[in-house]
């Protein structure tokens, strides 16, 4: 019995370390990678920690996995960080850039709010996830006060978010009537809503250059700085 029990235990630390090998040999293997999108690189493998934007298409060297995201080098190894895996794609993608070149910046007092009226709906394209959704301007004087049109421009709203619904300001581009507006928005559901059926309980907002807050009234330098990022995006 005494015999079994020293067998089953030597197993028990065979199968433990295996996960540990399996990692080790990943971390040996260095392959060629692509950004599938406009993301970050990170110092850490976490969102939270300090961050460097790379733009579709930039070619990375995987070196290892940790959790969700690879850990990934430049060309001489001298620089290392880590990429979502999600990001990161065996071959380049496709990007059409016909329409990026239109994108433009607008004063959300002089052309912004006649651009995109109350009551009407419009696109959004994440710069980052290259999600669009379709959301409805359903109010807002300072900047627009807007909705997810549908459950599922919702649900496409929390992965731009990274699963989260926050206030933090992610770099978007707005097509509506024909026009393309680099702006900023926040994620946050709050206030009031429209649209009963589509599973946001309230609105989030929409910055464009000179728009200001509905408490402060003051110009948010984080929603500006977005709106600098994704005018940058598109005419890179």
């Amino acid at each position: 019995m005494k015999h079994i029990r020293s067998m089953i235990a030597a197993m028990l630390v065979l199968l433990l370390m295996l996960p540990c090998a399996a990692q080790a040999a990943k971390a040996n293997t260095r392959y060629t990678a692509y950004t599938n999108r406009s993301t970050y690189v990170y110092k850490k493998a976490s969102t939270g920690s300090n961050k460097k934007s790379v733009s579709v298409n930039t070619k990375v060297y995987v070196v290892g996995v940790d959790g969700d995201f690879c850990k990934v080098q430049n060309s001489k190894g001298s620089a290392t960080g880590y990429v979502l895996t999600s990001c990161l794609s065996r071959s380049k993608v496709s990007d059409d850039p016909s329409w990026r070149s239109k994108v433009v910046k607008m004063d959300w007092f002089n052309e912004g709010n006649a651009a995109f009226k109350k009551n009407s709906y419009a696109y959004m394209y994440d710069i980052y996830t290259v999600i669009t959704i379709r959301i409805k301007r359903m109010g807002g004087s300072n900047h627009a006060d807007v909705e997810p049109a549908t459950a599922s421009d919702t649900a496409k709203l929390r992965k731009i978010a990274g699963g989260k619904f926050s206030w933090e300001s992610h770099a978007v581009i707005l097509r509506v009537n024909g026009k393309y507006i680099a702006c900023g928005i926040n994620t946050m559901p709050h206030g009031d809503q429209t649209i009963k059926n589509n599973k946001y309980d309230g609105q989030f907002c929409l910055h464009m250059v000179n728009s200001i807050t509905h408490g402060s009234g003051e110009v948010n330098a984080n929603h500006q700085a977005s709106i600098e990022r994704a005018y940058e995006w598109a005419h890179e």
